[in-house]
């Protein structure tokens, strides 16, 4: 289990490195056994993270059986979290970071806990009619590579690398989200899309 004072320094930090604050990362224990406990971040979303799912469900109603999707969103929420911590590990071996790892992991998990956040408060805006569709579009996608943006800085700081290895491999964990959207909403036959969607 994971004390709360834990799980508060770790937003803590994860709120400075959105302010590309890189002292962030001190608020946050990057040993080893801090980042095995910063997984605790996907149980803690866990709430915030249900009514970003019952809205998808919504948007993209399924036809599958509802203890099949009720199994899919199960696994696709574990996919989420883990995917990422395991291609960033090849990723810190190849650029000679990997005594920094443990730190990538923290970052990542705990900035992943405030984005959800983010999002959670967002979403009402977003996905509402008050503003025009343009600027609506506009607004989704402005959000979105802020969120990119944000975790790509965690990603230099944490891994102490350039730039364009940070930005890489945000996006990258960017599109292994979009590839687990597209194959849940696949397996729980919610094709097609409406149009717009991603």
């Amino acid at each position: 289990m994971i004390r709360l004072g834990e799980v508060l320094a770790g937003l803590h930090g994860a709120w400075l490195l959105a302010r590309r604050r890189p002292e962030g990362l001190r608020y946050m224990d990057t040993s080893r056994a801090g980042a095995l406990r910063s997984f605790w971040a996907a149980a803690v979303a866990l709430p915030a993270a249900l009514p970003l799912v019952a809205t998808r469900l919504s948007l993209f109603p399924p036809r599958a059986d509802a203890i099949d999707v009720a199994l899919v969103e199960a696994i696709a929420y574990v996919v989420g979290w883990t995917a990422f911590p395991v291609l960033a590990h090849v990723a810190a071996r190849v650029a000679e970071r990997e005594a920094r790892y443990p730190a990538l992991v923290v970052a990542y998990n705990w900035t992943s806990l405030a984005q959800v956040l983010v999002l959670l408060v967002a979403a009402p805006l977003t996905l509402s009619d008050v503003l025009p569709a343009a600027l609506d579009a506009l607004l989704e996608i402005g959000l979105r590579a802020a969120l990119v943006a944000w975790l790509a800085f965690a990603i230099r700081v944490a891994l102490d690398v350039s730039w364009p290895a940070a930005i890489g491999l945000a996006v990258v964990e960017f599109a292994l989200g979009l590839s687990i959207f597209r194959t849940v909403v696949t397996i729980e036959d919610a094709w097609p899309l409406p149009p717009g969607a991603a």
